[in-house]
């Protein structure tokens, strides 16, 4: 079976605190499981509150977190690097916004419609997507 997906990773770039406050933002977020006395009503409900997603509602789509990345620390350009088939794009992508200190990466399999349109937010700036491989 072949990935029908095109090969590009979706980059953005943003300012965070910290770690934290990035996943917070970038990665889906879940309540705690509901115990055994829960009823139906409580479990439907809780369904229909998780998971809860800022990215995810920023951009007004719909996404697979299993293939979200966010990556901060002094290496992360360098890491980035290791997934681009052209490794001059990580200047284009620092380039940006120098002040970022925080990558988020969408990797093909993250959108579930391959007609998506990704836009800046009002906590990352839209890199564009770029040609990688798997390392």
């Amino acid at each position: 079976m072949t990935n029908s997906k095109p090969n590009r990773v979706h980059v953005f770039v943003g300012i965070f605190r910290n770690r934290e406050e990035a996943c917070l933002h970038s990665e889906a977020q879940w309540e705690p499981t509901l115990d055994e006395s829960a009823t139906s009503e409580e479990h439907l409900a809780w369904e229909e509150r998780n998971p809860r997603w800022e990215l995810r509602d920023d951009l007004g789509v719909s996404l697979d977190p299993d293939f979200i990345e966010t990556i901060d620390g002094d290496e992360r350009y360098d890491y980035l690097r290791g997934y681009l088939n052209r490794p001059e794009d990580v200047e284009i992508i620092r380039n940006t916004d120098k002040d970022a200190n925080t990558l988020v990466l969408l990797f093909p399999e993250s959108l579930r419609d391959d007609a998506t349109k990704l836009k800046s937010t009002a906590r990352l700036t839209y890199c564009g997507g770029f040609d990688f491989h798997w390392p």
